[in-house]
């Protein structure tokens, strides 16, 4: 490896680093805890049981900020009441750091948290992990867990990583990996403003969620009819669901068309909640399949729908198709929504939403497996809607709350785009802070 001199850093195996900082091994700086293996099964959030429990996967999908803070988190699940633990378990302290040993992908391998404020509550670490504690002295409390968020760390614990589906990084390889220390003086001064970027996202996400909670309550009234605009008294018609949309369902298009490059082929995979989502899941079928199939053609503005699995969360997987999702073709099981009859696609689109209409889809699907809703049964369905004006001056009440929600989650990824560049400097030593 070829490094730029720089004046006041040192060569060493994971780069340049300041002269005052070092790199000693896990083992030299942390003991390992004992862990425990419990499944989700024996896990509840029962405030009576007493014993927190620490799971790998809610590491990874669940504790949005680097620090666990027991004060201001409430979804810690708790072992349920006829689990027996080991004589030799182990409870967990204040500034603990609990580290996934298993991902999906190798940008989660070696994700950690740190935690804070148990004031004495019984906490364990859990399936897939391990738990550290300092043992030298040589970390400050609320710096730990930003050991393994350093970008050189992070580069280097991919190369321990093993597996395929999934990728592991073993106790024997983590005790002697090495990771960067800077000063005790150094490591306060930047845990503290690292912390004070995590409170301001997290404040951000906050808003995000009771805007959205806002949204949610709004449209229950608005699409439902109890709540009305000044003008309109007009009744709302029964009809059925075959009277205002048809649902084309998509081509059984064969894998063996699929090519490397063309155009994205839409499965049932790509259909989230509010949203298409691409990524690793992108396959792609030949340019000249557009012309051959000019109905299965998805544009800016079209509605999509699972039709297997279709439900997640007591959410329903449907989603405009934007601009940013460019030509698409509709596979099977995926449906494509058209308005009949002059009502509005978006007001259709909104109406799926409904906590009615997913429970009565639930219900239709009962028995079958995987969950399936078929076209002729949602043709049937039944509900009660207004004028198409009334329709329109709904869709942009609920849009403009869409578009502030949009720009709340704008911010908020900008904030974490320009906290992982500080971190980027301050944890490298590329920037060093005043002391």
């Amino acid at each position: 490896m070829n490094l730029v001199k720089k004046e006041g850093y040192k060569e060493t195996k994971l780069g340049l680093i300041p002269n005052d900082w070092s790199i000693p091994a896990i083992e030299e700086v942390f003991e390992f805890l004992k862990t425990t293996s419990f499944s989700r099964n024996q896990l509840n959030y029962d405030d009576e049981n007493d014993v927190y429990y620490i799971h790998y996967g809610d590491i990874h999908a669940t504790y949005k900020t680097p620090i666990l803070n027991f004060n201001e988190v409430k979804s810690v699940p708790k072992l349920n009441n006829d689990v027996q633990l080991p004589a030799s378990v182990q409870y967990l302290k204040d500034g603990d750091v609990i580290i996934a040993d298993a991902s999906e992908d190798y940008e989660g391998v070696g994700t950690a948290i740190e935690l804070q404020n148990l004031d004495e509550k019984k906490v364990i670490s859990g399936l897939h992990t391990f738990a550290l504690r300092d043992k030298e002295g040589l970390t400050i409390e609320g710096f730990r867990t930003y050991i393994f968020k350093n970008p050189i760390v992070k580069k280097a614990l991919k190369t321990i990583a093993t597996g395929s589906k999934v990728f592991g990084i073993s106790k024997g390889n983590v005790q002697k990996f090495k990771i960067v220390l800077p000063t005790l003086p150094e490591q306060q001064k930047i845990a503290s403003i690292l912390n004070t970027w995590d409170k301001a996202i997290a404040a951000q996400e906050k808003l995000i969620i009771e805007k959205q909670e806002l949204k949610n309550g709004l449209m229950q009234q608005l699409l439902t009819g109890k709540k009305r605009f000044s003008g309109y008294t007009e009744e709302w018609e029964e009809k059925s669901m075959d009277d205002i949309v048809k649902y084309l369902g998509g081509e059984a298009f064969k894998s063996t068309s699929q090519v490397e490059n063309g155009v994205k082929w839409l499965k049932i995979a790509n259909v989230d909640i509010g949203a298409v989502k691409w990524g690793d899941s992108t396959t792609f079928l030949p340019n000249s399949f557009i012309d051959k199939n000019p109905k299965y053609v998805l544009k800016s503005g079209d509605v999509v729908m699972a039709l297997t699995r279709p439900i997640l969360s007591d959410k329903l997987k449907i989603a405009v198709f934007n601009k940013e999702d460019g030509i698409a073709l509709l596979n099977q099981r995926v449906a494509k929504l058209i308005s009949k009859n002059k009502n509005d696609l978006k007001f259709i689109y909104y109406i799926h939403q409904t906590p009615y209409f997913i429970y009565t889809m639930n219900a239709m699907m009962a028995g079958t497996d995987p969950p399936n809703i078929s076209i002729k049964d949602l043709a049937k369905k039944r509900v009660f809607i207004p004028s198409y004006e009334e329709q329109k001056k709904i869709v942009s009440v609920i849009e403009s709350f869409d578009n502030e929600i949009d720009n709340l989650i704008n911010k908020g990824k900008h904030l974490k785009k320009q906290k992982q560049g500080l971190m980027q400097q301050l944890l490298t030593g590329e920037k060093r802070v005043k002391i």
